[in-house]
């Protein structure tokens, strides 16, 4: 069996047999990862420590048929809000199962393991609520599914003030586009999405929030994604019950 090293984020874990997990690993060379982690229940498990939702790792695993296995695991940071506040958990769980949701097992994305590093971080020291919204904003983008914002969808007219929106349409419209289910689109709330999609998460400054565009931000992220799954996201009941 061919072994290989990756640098890889726990997005995913399952309790498997008496004493192993299945895991989901996002990974810096290979993309997302299955992978059986025997024995990791145990105690005394050298695996034990980094088989834990979040845990930033260096791992060695050895190419399998069907799933791969853990061989040695190093825990490189422990993001400690995300396991021991529960608010935290839960936002953090949204992003992880919209990755899960969404990005292809086995395909390199460089770019977005780095930013999910930044967004980790962030969420032991920004509200989680805004972070996981901004998070899923920004990630959106590389996965071919992300709505549009500045130009019209239709015409390409770049969008000034108040206009329109229509997700099944791929985002924003201008008044000559606008489609009869768009629904009113207010240039405060667009320039709010797009202050989230565009956020630096190494910016030291606090981020400005209105709590009435985080809540329609939040609605129009959800009912696109559960269009796209065609159900609600499973962490929304986590949510929920806090």
């Amino acid at each position: 069996m061919a072994l290989y090293r990756t640098a890889a984020v726990v997005l995913g874990a399952k309790n498997w047999g008496e004493a192993d997990k299945m895991m989901t690993f996002f990974t810096r060379e290979r993309g997302l990862v299955q992978a059986a982690a025997f024995g990791c229940r145990r105690p005394r498990s050298p695996l034990a420590a980094g088989m834990q939702m979040f845990s930033q790792l260096e791992l060695q695993l050895s190419e399998g048929k069907r799933v791969d296995t853990v061989r040695q695991c190093t825990l490189r940071h422990h993001y400690r809000k995300l396991s021991e506040d529960l608010t935290v958990m839960a936002y953090g769980s949204f992003v992880a199962e919209f990755l899960r949701e969404f990005l292809p097992e086995g395909q390199p994305e460089p770019e977005i393991f780095d930013r999910l590093l930044a967004i980790l971080q962030a969420f032991g020291q920004r509200n989680p609520r805004v972070t996981a919204v901004a998070a899923v904003y920004q990630l959106m983008e590389y996965t071919g599914m992300q709505l549009r914002y500045e130009h019209c969808v239709h015409c390409g007219k770049s969008i000034e003030g108040d206009a329109y929106f229509l997700p099944s349409a791929g985002g924003v419209l201008c008044a000559g586009c606008r489609e009869q289910a768009a629904m009113e689109f207010p240039e405060d709330l667009r320039q709010f999405i797009l202050h989230l999609r565009d956020f630096d998460w190494q910016e030291d400054k606090p981020v400005k929030i209105r709590s009435e565009l985080l809540v329609r931000a939040e609605q129009l992220l959800l009912e696109h994604l559960q269009a796209l799954l065609g159900r609600p996201m499973k962490s929304l009941a986590f949510i929920r019950q806090l």
